[in-house]
């Protein structure tokens, strides 16, 4: 491989590093996308896969979180 290609390479891997990290979305369109996901996955890791978004994200953005802390209101 060309020292041109690696560097390409490698800058194409750093700026998808940088936009998994700093989408240029905000909330309600990443909420979209990962519930658009989710309702086609059904499996929030294949979710977290598809959007490139952590476990606590996807986990809140689709519902989990609110109803897990529903069920312990209930204590």
């Amino acid at each position: 491989m060309s020292g041109k290609s690696e560097r390409k390479r490698i800058r194409k891997e750093l700026w998808v590093k940088y936009l998994k990290e700093n989408p240029p979305e905000g909330y309600d369109a990443i909420s979209k996308r990962v519930n658009a996901s989710y309702a086609h996955t059904q499996d929030i890791r294949e979710t977290m896969k598809d959007t490139g978004l952590p476990f606590d994200l996807v986990w809140e953005m689709v519902g989990f979180k609110d109803e897990m802390d529903w069920m312990g209101a209930g204590e």
